[in-house]
């Protein structure tokens, strides 16, 4: 089953694109989508990780190798950044 966001990938994309160009703050844009700002920074990194992608719909889990998993994990535990940096990374 599809998980069906309240806002659409179309919406996020407009939205994300009016804060990077300097149009619009985070707090704005969390008012303006009616989300909360966690949501919307998380959107942000998503944008910044993967692109349009990050937003399309997919009908199956994405899956990661045991290698990834285990680096990802380490470089965490490691201290190499914040658990959205280390996803980043990883792209995860």
């Amino acid at each position: 089953m599809l998980h069906k966001s309240k806002v659409s990938a179309k919406d996020k994309l407009k939205t994300i694109r009016k804060y990077l160009a300097g149009k619009i703050g985070q707090r704005a844009a969390a008012r303006e989508l009616e989300v909360s700002l966690a949501s919307i920074q998380r959107w942000i990194k998503q944008y910044e990780a993967e692109g349009e992608a990050a937003f399309l719909p997919y009908e199956k889990n994405r899956t990661y190798t045991a290698e990834v998993k285990t680096k990802a994990v380490l470089s965490y535990l490691n201290g190499e950044g914040s658990l959205l940096d280390v996803c980043k990374n990883y792209k995860i």
